[in-house]
This record gives C-alpha cells, structure tokens and sequence, in this order.
C-alpha cells in the first residue's frame, strides 16, 4: 500500500525559489538532414550556452561548425521559460498513455534540474506530457534558429 500511495502522489509544487535555482538542458533538432543542437540554460541567471543548427546546405559539410554562442536571456524571455519550467516541474515530462509518434526529425531530449532534483524526457516523443512540449517548443523558439558555419 505504501508502494501504490507513493507512486500515485501528486508531484511536488515547485516554489519559485526553486524553479529560479533552476536549469534546463535540451537537444534542439526538426530536422532529418542537419545534425541538431543544444542548449544549457541557467534559470537562475538567464545565462546561456547553445551549441547551434547549421542553417541547410552547411550542414551536409562535415567540417562546417557553427561557434558555439554564450549569452544571457533578457527578463521577459527568461521568466517565460521560467514560467513553462515550473509546468513541466509540477505535470512530469511523462504522459501516462502515450502516442505513436512516426517522424522524420533529429532526437529531441529536454532535461530539468534544480537542487535535489533532476528529471528527464522519456526518449518516446510520444511519451512526452503536454507540458514537456510547451516546454521543448518555448525553448526552441528562442534558441532554435539555425545558424551559418564560421568561417
């Protein structure tokens, strides 16, 4: 009984002194063709670290590489993405049923974590909650533009 009563518990409301000691990371990817990138975000600071998409045809030049970009969020992205942190933290990034999900897309992963805490996508998009996504999708518009090669 104890066993069934933890696992069905409802998840912890984050405070906001937790979703601002914060941080997310994510695989940043809609493409079949072009490797995908990633980004570490600090929720606290708004501090950034993107390794960037190579804009389409750079891509298929293996020895094009984009500079990775270091950056600070300004306020009013920052506390968006606090913002859809904290849903994601209070639903789970899992669905309870999930979707078939056929696509031609490069792997998508979001990783959460504050202090004593960390949680990750399931590696099925289909598993994905509702949150997870609005999560993938805010975190991808601000970061997910590609980039040109340097030269």
């Amino acid at each position: 009984m104890a066993l069934m009563a933890a696992l069905t518990a409802p998840t912890e409301q984050p405070t906001a002194a937790q979703t601002q000691s914060a941080a997310v990371f994510a695989l940043i990817d809609d493409n079949e063709w072009c490797p995908g990138g990633s980004v570490y975000l600090d929720l606290r600071s708004g501090a950034f670290m993107l390794y960037p998409r190579l804009a389409r045809p750079a891509c298929g030049d293996r020895t094009a590489q984009a500079a990775v970009e270091h950056g600070t969020l300004g306020l009013t992205e920052l506390q968006r993405l606090r913002s859809t942190y904290a849903e994601a933290r209070r639903a789970g990034l899992r669905r309870e049923r999930c979707d078939v999900i056929i696509s031609n897309r490069g792997p998508q992963a979001v990783v959460i974590t504050a202090a004593g805490f960390s949680a990750s996508t399931p590696e099925e998009e289909g598993c994905w909650s509702t949150e997870a996504n609005s999560l993938y999708r805010a975190l991808f518009e601000v970061f997910g533009k590609p980039r040109q090669p340097r030269k």
